[in-house]
């Protein structure tokens, strides 16, 4: 009986681990997209050169 007790302990403790990682993992992935805001650095930048220069 031991054995089992034990077992059940430790299966318990797998699904307890497994549990806690689906629950952070997407809360993760949002936090990672919001402190890299990449796409929104995109429209700034130096302003474009004077075409006149080109004929």
């Amino acid at each position: 009986m031991k054995q089992r007790d034990k077992k059940e302990k430790i299966d318990s403790k797998k699904r307890d681990i497994l549990k806690k990682g689906l629950y952070v993992a997407p809360k993760l992935i949002i936090l990672g997209t919001l402190t890299k805001p990449t796409d929104s650095k995109a429209g700034f930048g130096p302003p474009p050169s004077d075409p006149d220069g080109w004929n």
